[in-house]
């Protein structure tokens, strides 16, 4: 088990963040859109914390799996909240305090950064650049329906052969992959990855009961990869 004592990931090199939940707020604007999306696909709106379960995995999953939904329908709402979002609330998601600076200390200290989360890729690169945070990272990996980069665990393996470890499992052991959602930690684990909660974002009962190493705040956060 990932010890979560002060200084213990001084380390760790290779630092794999997840984007919605984790370094940005972007609440706000993806449930405004999924609001949208449920308004004109003619769908009952959830109750808020079931809305709040969405931020993070692929929305088709949540569609599917949380509402029971068809895939053609839970397509027709993945269409209808993506051309919303991309038009009112993609740029909706500032930096949750200290994160700026954490990255730039994380720089500092010769760590490569590289962001592994189930955006479409485009549309995160899109964020951190309007944020001013996309150049920390040597590599932005985000979801791409036309390769089918469907999931986090596709996402992290596609972020890994970008920066040359896909084959080098040994190097895997110097990786983490920090996010809010249960399917971050699932998704490092299927590439032998350690994996970190934070508990500022959009995590819930599933995440406080899983028996992983989390951090409640950014200072904690950065006591521990740093010291």
């Amino acid at each position: 088990m990932l010890s979560t004592a002060p200084g213990s990931l001084v380390d760790i090199p290779v630092v794999l963040l997840d984007l919605d939940g984790t370094l940005v707020d972007s609440g706000p604007g993806i449930l405004d859109g999924l609001a949208h999306a449920f308004a004109i696909c003619g769908e009952p709106l959830p109750e808020p914390e079931v809305l709040r379960t969405f931020i993070g995995p692929p929305l088709s999953s949540s569609f599917r799996g949380t509402l029971g939904l068809s895939a053609e329908r839970s397509e027709q709402l993945r269409l209808a909240y993506a051309a919303h979002y991309r038009a009112h609330g993609l740029l909706d998601a500032p930096p949750y305090p200290g994160i700026p600076e954490l990255l730039d200390e994380l720089a500092e200290a010769g760590r490569t950064l590289a962001i592994a989360t189930n955006k479409p890729e485009t549309t995160a690169r899109r964020l951190l650049e309007h944020q001013g945070l996309a150049d920390r990272f040597a590599v932005i990996g985000g979801t791409d329906r036309a390769s089918g980069r469907n999931d986090k665990s596709a996402v992290i393996g596609s972020v890994l052969e970008r920066l040359d470890l896909a084959n080098a499992p040994q190097s895997r052991t110097g990786t983490v992959m920090i996010g809010d959602r249960i399917h971050d930690a699932e998704g490092a684990a299927e590439h032998g990855i350690l994996a970190l909660l934070v508990g500022w974002g959009y995590g819930g009962p599933l995440e406080q009961a899983a028996d992983l190493p989390r951090v409640a705040t950014v200072a904690e956060l950065s006591a521990l990869m740093l010291g």
